[in-house]
């Protein structure tokens, strides 16, 4: 087992890759955010964010979630990966041909719009997922982190000569993403040997049978995780039309790059924890939660109003609504990050069933908490229901993974923070933008306050590594 400064530098060294993959890229996709604002109408938006959302829905069951299944069984073994990956691109290439057709079948009954292309993303993003999942599970993070960055500059470079120079809205938008999906599954079949065997061995129905035990608790678990996170988009377009879940749509983007900073740090977590074989004890994984709560909710503090700002002052008038209603989503996103750090737990002892368990009540009390308050408060129903969804999950996964990860909590400054982070919601939903910047300037200060010590840390080591150099 690893002593707690090797985990250390493991666990830093994996988010700064993910984060070099990912950061950057979504930081681009961050600025690009606003020139959509400008060249779609809010309703077309709405359109563009459904079909996004059903793929997502759809995606789980298409796959059953068995890139999941091989990377925990090629991450725990030492032997050769081949007949796992063979056996994963089978089940993914079947299943993905199956769902193609059978698309273009519900589409004569009942049109489906872009439907062409929304096929064709179902199936390279399905793709594109597993095989990153299976270059994780061959430890080759790099160019995991490479195919992110390679994906996201072909399709941003997309969308601005699409949308912005050929004017062709949300056309563009979806050709680009199935170009940049194509070019990066071509790249990680390059540059990773590994992925380049033969397929046409025959399928191994004992691995597959593995596989589906392993994975098929997975598939509701990850259907909950929809409800929770995309859910709202078909309930506030039912209720309130495209229009308005256009402005949620473009709303939820900023959470979810957000989502995606900390899924750097919870992706290299999950690398290091499922890997390691030996029982987790001590107060490693305490002071590694500790330091993580401390982070996301102070940066959240300095994030919600700053966002505010960000959108009165850059969006097109009839997106600035939408700035009213980050606030719980940020929330949302936190308590969903504690919850894949503490999901750690199910794949370490093969108990995805439980995963499923703690997800269905957290997708229950969102779907109840949207439909009783969507008349009454419109769109904000929406953001504080994913908030009350995932700290219900969060909450059951830390009770029942309390024994397998050892984490102690200090209760008093977890709910002081959690605390002030819903204050300072409702606050800058309140107030206008020009009071979020006092509010901006004081949580900034705020957050230098309560990780000092960490910048320091930071600081200290960056001036080492400067002098050595």
């Amino acid at each position: 087992m690893m002593d707690a400064n090797k985990k250390n530098k493991a666990l830093i060294k994996g988010t700064g890759i993910y984060a070099i993959g990912t950061f950057g890229t979504k930081m681009l996709s961050f600025i690009i955010v606003p020139l959509y604002t400008y060249y779609i109408a809010t309703e077309d938006m709405g359109i563009y964010d459904i079909l996004l959302t059903t793929i997502q829905l759809i995606a789980p069951i298409i796959t059953m979630q068995v890139s999941d299944a091989a990377y925990r069984y090629i991450i725990r073994s030492d032997g050769d990966p081949s007949i796992y990956i063979r056996n994963t691109m089978h089940i993914i290439v079947v299943n993905c041909s199956i769902a193609f057709c059978l698309v273009f079948f519900v589409d004569y009954f009942h049109s489906i719009p872009y439907c062409t292309y929304f096929a064709l993303l179902l199936v390279l993003t399905r793709v594109m997922d597993s095989i990153q999942k299976l270059l994780r599970a061959l430890k080759n993070q790099i160019l995991f982190a490479v195919s992110g960055i390679i994906y996201s500059v072909v399709f941003l470079s997309l969308n601005i000569i699409q949308v912005c120079v050929f004017k062709r809205g949300i056309n563009g938008l979806f050709l680009s993403g199935v170009i940049a999906d194509c070019v990066a599954i071509a790249a990680i079949f390059i540059f990773e040997p590994r992925l380049r065997i033969n397929y046409f061995k025959k399928t191994d129905f004992a691995i597959v049978k593995k596989y589906y035990k392993f994975s098929v608790p997975l598939v509701p678990n990850y259907l909950n995780w929809w409800i929770m996170n995309s859910s709202d988009r078909y309930i506030v377009a039912a209720f309130l039309g495209n229009s308005a879940n256009g402005i949620l749509a473009i709303s939820h983007k900023f959470p979810t790059v957000f989502q995606m900073i900390l899924h750097l740090f919870t992706t290299s977590w999950q690398d290091l924890s499922v890997a390691d074989k030996e029982s987790q004890k001590g107060d490693y994984n305490s002071k590694v939660f500790r330091l993580f709560y401390r982070l996301t909710f102070s940066f959240l503090w300095v994030l919600i109003p700053a966002t505010k700002v960000f959108i009165y002052l850059v969006m097109n008038k009839s997106y600035k609504e939408g700035c009213d209603y980050v606030a719980f989503y940020y929330i949302g996103t936190v308590f969903q990050s504690f919850s894949s750090f503490y999901g750690v737990g199910y794949l370490r002892n093969r108990q995805t069933g439980k995963a499923f368990s703690t997800s269905i009540y957290g997708a229950i009390v969102n779907a109840v908490i949207n439909l009783a308050f969507i008349k009454l408060i419109g769109i904000q129903a929406a953001a504080v229901s994913t908030f009350v969804g995932f700290l219900v999950m969060w909450l059951i996964r830390e009770h029942q993974n309390r024994e397998e990860l050892n984490i102690r909590i200090n209760k008093r400054e977890f709910a002081i923070m959690l605390a002030l982070s819903v204050t300072i919601s409702v606050v800058s939903i309140m107030l206008k933008w020009t009071y979020n910047l006092i509010i901006f300037a004081l949580a900034l200060v705020i957050f230098l306050l309560v990780n000092k010590k960490e910048i320091k840390m930071i600081l200290n080591k960056i001036r080492h590594k400067i002098k050595r150099a």
